[in-house]
């Protein structure tokens, strides 16, 4: 079971690097029914795996179940593209997450710095000279605010696209 959302690193607002991913992230930390963490614990006592990425066009966000499990998990992805709840307590931790995870795979990586150089070197006018993960000094100064009106912005059924395969 997969949603895509239209929407990746491209479509943030100048100045705003970073905020599709970190969105990405916000996605499990729960709606006006869900708790931080709950969307995850349904997936898991459900037998399911899920997991998430971003890309410069496009966000997906996938879980593997059994058929039978596949109304709950369209029941709770209909409740996040619909309800998130941001709050303050819980983005700032995430936004660390992010800067910490950018340093991992960027700044400690040669071959992530050199794409990163290429890719600004290469599309000097256009969205894809941005690292999608984003600059770190941006990343930091983002706020629930941004990440809530990405969400408002993208996140809707006319802007998703549901792939179910299986039995």
């Amino acid at each position: 079971h997969m949603v895509w959302y239209r929407v990746g690193a491209i479509d943030e607002p100048a100045g705003k690097s970073g905020l599709a991913h970190l969105l990405e992230h916000l996605m499990f930390k729960g709606t006006n029914t869900l708790q931080p963490g709950e969307f995850s614990a349904i997936v898991s006592r459900n037998g399911g795996q899920e997991n998430a990425f971003t890309s410069t066009d496009y966000t997906g966000y996938w879980q593997s179940v059994a058929v039978d499990r596949l109304e709950t998990m369209m029941t709770i992805e209909a409740d996040r593209m619909a309800n998130l709840v941001l709050k303050p307590e819980v983005v700032a931790p995430e936004v660390l997450v992010v800067m910490e995870e950018r340093r991992s795979r960027v700044e400690n990586e040669p071959g992530a710095q050199l794409r990163e150089k290429a890719n600004a070197a290469l599309f000097l006018n256009h969205p894809y000279r941005l690292p999608i993960i984003g600059w770190e000094h941006e990343i930091a100064g983002l706020t629930p605010q941004d990440a809530l009106a990405f969400y408002q912005a993208w996140y809707a059924p006319n802007n998703a696209i549901l792939v179910v395969a299986g039995d």
